[in-house]
């Protein structure tokens, strides 16, 4: 009796971690999609990710791929406002970090503070400074819009 209880704890536990580990995020869909070379495809996971992230570095991920998507495509503007958004993102989640002698939190700062300002730069040319300008802008805008929200629905 007590090795067919066994045996069915141990198959109700192996199901559970199956069922766990096959549970993907749009993040994932998109990732998945794009390291495929599928960008069209990989686009509304990306959109949805970044409408409904699971944490901060999702949001700054989905934008580096839409980034790579639109680099990819030859769309410098589509490109450059993706990666700026992404390095908003990864200098916020930067900045907020309490675990400072973290590797992840030390490459994030390195793409915060070299490997998109970097990317941002070689780009500017291509898009012009009036549009580098505008862009900014939004992104700001719509950053800062969507993070009053965050704050405001929190506080209620």
């Amino acid at each position: 009796m007590k090795k067919m209880l066994m045996v069915c704890v141990m198959i109700v536990m192996a199901a559970a971690l199956v069922a766990c580990g096959g549970q993907k995020t749009p993040l994932d869909v998109g990732a998945a999609l794009y390291k495929q070379g599928d960008c069209a495809a990989a686009q509304p996971y990306f959109d949805e990710t970044i409408a409904h992230p699971g944490e901060t570095m999702d949001i700054a991920y989905a934008y580096f791929l839409k980034a790579k998507c639109a680099e990819k495509a030859g769309d410098a503007a589509a490109a450059y406002e993706n990666y700026y958004a992404a390095k908003i993102v990864v200098c916020y989640a930067v900045s907020v970090s309490t675990e400072h002698e973290n590797l992840n939190t030390y490459a994030r700062s390195e793409y915060c503070e070299r490997i998109l300002p970097d990317t941002l730069n070689t780009l500017a040319p291509d898009v012009g400074e009036a549009k580098v300008e505008a862009i900014k802008a939004k992104v700001n805008a719509e950053l800062h819009d969507r993070y009053m929200q965050q704050f405001a629905s929190e506080a209620k």
